[in-house]
């Protein structure tokens, strides 16, 4: 069953990869809790860490090509269990949604509309992602390559500007915390945001056919893409904030605030948060295309159209529920929630893939490899 039979280049799939790792920029601050200054070493090791899980999620879009994975799961486990499986999918897809959409509100509250509530403008913000969803994934990630350029440009900038507060020297020293911190940090790191691009496995099948090699090619490029501006941001402000970077919220705006080229130019640190909007938005909105897609599977209908609009409000309305303030999520990102995404990104991917190997699947794979050729 095809729920969704629009098509995107596999250029197009490798910005939409980048452009979401991109946008995890604010997510550096939970590791910052934990490693502080030396965050980049954990940052190095998830990048590590990821290579290996990104492989098992192309092996996925190489032998599924057609499938999204709550359809992989039926194929393996079976219709009763592959459905149970998929319904915790469905849990999984639109808790992160909701969590993404959280982090937006209390961005936009604590950055840019101070008085505005900010559930009003996660409402704005979900009824132009809902639009972009009910027209399909080539709408979603149709500006997926121009917002990876703009987003670049701006860290590009933003280290520019800060050449003269930029202090290498607070990179140093190194390994001088005890061995759990690294091994959390890189755990946090590796599950948030990294192994998130299981969320990919469910639009594999609006990728036009693509080969192996342009498979592996697009999977590992469009991280590669987002691996480089996750760690020049984050050693952006380790060099500049030094071992104060734990202590905010938003280091990145912090780092920008101390940009300053006069009167006129001063308070550039609204090109980060202008920035960061952009990224958040559009990870939103890969996200409720996600959660609406596996709504659809699990009840085996493609009207998925009329999903989005229920499903969208149900997270507004949903994510001021999950934590009461930025602190206690935090403290969940750092305990509980690389556990729990661990389960979904990795454990779970692996098992599926290790019983579908031993079950010979897919079947039907004369057909599948004329549609890698074509």
């Amino acid at each position: 069953m095809i729920i969704d039979k629009s098509q995107i280049s596999g250029t197009r799939f490798m910005f939409a990869i980048a452009f979401y790792l991109q946008s995890s920029a604010l997510l550096t601050s939970f590791i910052a809790g934990v490693s502080e200054q030396e965050s980049w070493i954990p940052v190095l090791f998830g990048i590590l860490l990821s290579l290996p899980i990104i492989y098992m999620f192309r092996t996925f879009m190489v032998k599924f090509p057609d499938k999204n994975f709550l359809q992989v799961l039926e194929m393996t486990y079976g219709k009763v269990i592959g459905k149970i499986i998929g319904a915790t999918y469905v849990w999984f897809f639109i808790n992160v949604t909701s969590l993404n959409l959280l982090d937006l509100g209390d961005f936009t509250k604590l950055a840019i509309l101070r008085q505005t509530p900010p559930i009003l403008v996660t409402l704005l913000f979900i009824l132009i992602s809902v639009w972009a969803v009910r027209h399909g994934f080539n709408v979603v990630a149709r500006y997926s390559s121009i917002f990876t350029i703009i987003e670049f440009s701006i860290v590009i900038l933003s280290l520019i500007l800060l050449a003269n507060q930029i202090d290498l020297n607070n990179l140093l020293p190194a390994f001088q915390m005890p061995f759990y911190k690294y091994v959390q940090s890189t755990h946090i790191i590796t599950t948030i945001p990294l192994g998130e691009l299981v969320v990919f496995l469910m639009v594999t099948p609006c990728v036009k056919t693509i080969s192996k090699q342009q498979a592996t090619k697009y999977w590992f490029l469009g991280a590669l893409m987002g691996f480089i501006v996750l760690l020049l941001v984050l050693i952006r402000d380790i060099a500049v904030l030094g071992n104060n970077l734990h202590l905010f919220t938003l280091p990145g705006m912090v780092s920008l605030r101390l940009v300053n080229l006069g009167e006129a130019l001063s308070r550039i640190e609204i090109i980060f948060a202008v920035g960061l909007t952009l990224l958040l938005f559009f990870k939103i909105t890969i996200l409720l295309y996600v959660s609406t897609i596996a709504v659809a599977q699990l009840f085996g209908t493609t009207q998925y159209k009329n999903l989005a609009l229920i499903i969208g409000i149900f997270v507004v309305f949903y994510s001021p529920t999950l934590y009461q303030n930025s602190v206690e999520h935090s403290n969940s990102a750092r305990t509980i929630e690389p556990f729990v995404n661990g389960l979904f990104e990795v454990i779970l991917p692996l098992l599926t893939l290790i019983i579908a190997s031993i079950l010979k699947l897919p079947k039907n794979k004369k057909n599948m490899l004329q549609k890698q050729e074509a």
